[in-house]
């Protein structure tokens, strides 16, 4: 089980990922804005809980990578869905 709780992490990061891949080719460029918000809001409740056993300054780099990583994907999405 415990092998299963280190996996966890990467399940969450792979399906995020492809959430908002998908949500980013719609039509509709506000629904990329969903799952930022979504994952701003999952790592300040980690980080107010305890779970994420980080100070705060880590805490807003690791928000920082995220989002960045997401507008990556997002603008990779929209230049796609421009190609069809």
């Amino acid at each position: 089980m415990e092998q299963l709780h280190g996996f966890l992490p990467i399940i969450y990061f792979v399906l995020t990922m492809a959430v908002h891949y998908f949500l980013s080719r719609t039509g509709i460029k506000l629904l990329g804005f969903v799952v930022p918000v979504i994952v701003t809001i999952g790592f300040i409740y980690t980080y107010k809980t305890g779970l994420l056993h980080l100070n705060l300054i880590g805490t807003i780099i690791l928000i920082a990578v995220a989002l960045l990583i997401l507008a990556v994907e997002w603008e990779n999405a929209q230049k796609d869905k421009k190609k069809e």
